[in-house]
């Protein structure tokens, strides 16, 4: 809905944000795609805990924020440490 910077900004108002919030959050970044989501996206992601590697939504969404904010590098890390199974291809 063309909120994302609003979106971004909400979501740090949030103590501990859930899995879904970490989601919407990667595809707000996504959407702005500028170096400062990268760093967001980048501060963020190393915060995650280790289960959520096998969350493959929050995974994707991590990996399309990094690719379009132009960090492809990192996204095929995560991509490479994710579980394969069918929704890590989705």
């Amino acid at each position: 809905n063309d909120l994302s910077n609003k979106a971004i900004a909400l979501f740090h108002q949030v103590k501990s944000p859930s899995e879904i919030m970490q989601t919407l959050f990667f595809h707000a970044c996504a959407q702005t795609q500028t170096p400062e989501a990268l760093h967001l996206v980048k501060k963020v992601s190393f915060q995650l805990s280790q289960a959520s590697l096998s969350n493959h939504r929050l995974m994707t969404s991590l990996m399309d924020a990094l690719i379009k904010c132009g960090d492809c590098e990192h996204a095929h890390k995560i991509f490479n440490q994710m579980e394969k199974t069918a929704p890590a291809y989705a």
